[in-house]
């Protein structure tokens, strides 16, 4: 079987310009994407937050300590997906 150069040697050009395209629609998403310091930032802010409630000996109310919940579970879901 005779080899085909040419047939080669352009597929192989097909598959650099289509990793090339690729790679510069990722580079847009990264663009324009909204950086992850908010979620960072608000992570630790709880952190805190739960660290001077456990350390000050504080007992929540009831209300706070339900919100405090659902967000927990809102944000494990979030986490997942």
């Amino acid at each position: 079987m005779e080899e085909n150069w040419y047939a080669l040697q352009q597929h192989a050009h097909d598959r650099i310009a289509e990793a090339r395209a690729a790679a510069r629609a990722r580079a847009l998403v990264r663009k324009f994407a909204r950086p992850n310091r908010g979620r960072y930032a608000v992570g630790v802010g709880l952190i805190r937050l739960g660290s001077w409630i456990l350390l000050s000996g504080m007992r929540l109310p009831t209300e706070v300590a339900r919100t405090l919940a659902a967000l927990r579970a809102a944000t494990d879901r979030s986490l997942r997906a």
